[in-house]
């Protein structure tokens, strides 16, 4: 009896709680708007300076706050309300945003202006991602955690593919001071729906600990869980050649006259395609947690072999094949990750954990970047993104034969 009870209480599990609704219907509208206005950003910046590494310049000096002070957010997450903070973060963005678009329309918006707005919207990136992480198994079941971390992916990919399609016409149809103010209101109406969601209170780590200390504790948990530490080298891994190969596609694409620049917009479009059915995939199915390793594993051993076949190839046909499986692995083995962590980290500790995840992703950016750039210099291209990749299958065999990992990730 009590197992046809505890099997019906999952059937009667639902994903689409009111609280996920308000969550999701808020970033549908950001996210969307985000796309846009990058695109449109960059444009101003281009259009102002007439440089682009100037544009390159201004985008990255953004981004390094974003990475100093991300392990910090993780812990002050931890301890204030999370829905608090992503209020503040979203309606602190939405004001900055709308001043950018308020001086282009007045004709007084500096480079100054854009690289201290935008270096504000990136510290409130660095408390607004984890929030949304650690929040995120707090609105649904955890039978659902799955299919609400891939319904939330699947949303963004959806956005980047009709954001990078139709942000050009709608920049030429509206005016980039009007595409501003658009995503400045998105992140308004992002924080008036996170106003409505109710989410349970968490019990904080101690009240005791000052926040040195807090932040400590999340490096040794990180340090003494075997099964965690090795998910974050695959995160820095993955995160390392992903970048190195991107840097090198373009100019791979655009050094040979088999492929070129047309070839490379369709390839990554299709990659991008490959992610949304990996995430819509695994937003509709269940996976049974002792498949989800050996998923796992597969999907890295995809992506290593896929990028060392486009390496190798100048056949359009296969190269494109190649991304879109590409892109499905990816998004598998990224979901996989996302609710290892989610099931494995305590909540009241989540924040800080999911911010060093994200510091060890934007940190590695300007150095795969580097290193790529460097080693371009002096090997083919092709011979480092195979040379990348193999080294990445290496070691995704090597976590094959890591039980905590199988542990961590069959959870």
């Amino acid at each position: 009896m009590e197992c046809k009870k505890s099997d019906n209480n999952i059937k009667k599990e639902r994903l689409w709680t009111h609280n996920f609704s308000l969550l999701f219907q808020g970033q549908l509208v950001s996210v969307f708007g985000n796309i846009i206005y990058d695109t449109a950003l960059k444009l101003w910046i281009l259009t102002k300076t007439g440089s682009v590494s100037l544009m390159a310049v201004f985008t990255a000096i953004t981004i390094i706050p974003e990475i100093i002070v991300s392990p910090f957010a993780g812990t002050f997450i931890d301890r204030y309300d999370k829905k608090i903070i992503l209020i503040i973060t979203d309606t602190i963005s939405g004001i900055g945003i709308i001043f950018v678009g308020l001086a282009s329309i007045l004709g007084i918006l500096k480079i100054w202006m854009v690289v201290l707005i935008g270096s504000i919207v990136g510290l409130c990136t660095c408390f607004f991602n984890p929030s949304i992480d650690s929040i995120i198994p707090e609105l649904v079941p955890k039978s659902k955690l799955i299919k609400a971390n891939s319904v939330f992916s699947s949303m963004s990919t959806a956005n980047n593919m009709i954001g990078y399609a139709f942000g050009g016409f709608l920049i030429k149809l509206l005016g980039i001071p009007i595409v501003f103010l658009f995503n400045g209101i998105s992140f308004l109406i992002s924080a008036f729906s996170e106003y409505f969601i109710k989410i349970h209170k968490v019990e904080k780590h101690s009240e005791e600990l000052t926040f040195l200390e807090d932040l400590r504790f999340g490096i040794r948990f990180i340090k003494n869980f075997k099964g965690l530490k090795y998910l974050y080298m695959v995160i820095s891994f993955l995160n390392l050649c992903a970048v190195m190969s991107m840097t090198l596609t373009l100019p791979w694409f655009q050094l040979n006259k088999q492929l070129g620049i047309v070839a490379y917009g369709v390839a990554m479009g299709i990659n991008t395609l490959g992610m949304f059915v990996g995430f819509s995939f695994l937003s509709v199915i269940n996976i049974k947690s002792d498949k989800k390793f050996m998923m796992f594993i597969l999907s890295g051993v995809l992506i290593s072999s896929t990028m060392i076949v486009y390496s190798f190839t100048m056949n359009r046909i296969i190269i494109y094949s190649m991304f879109f499986i590409n892109g499905i692995s990816l998004a598998v083995i990224n979901s996989l990750i996302q609710i290892s962590l989610q099931n494995n980290v305590p909540s009241k500790i989540r924040g800080k954990i999911f911010a060093f995840k994200n510091t060890i992703s934007s940190a590695l950016m300007p150095v795969g970047m580097l290193i790529a750039g460097l080693l371009a210099e002096k090997l083919r291209i092709n011979f480092i993104v195979s040379g990348d990749y193999i080294v990445f299958l290496i070691f995704i065999i090597y976590v094959l034969f890591l039980p905590e990992v199988k542990e961590v990730i069959n959870s």
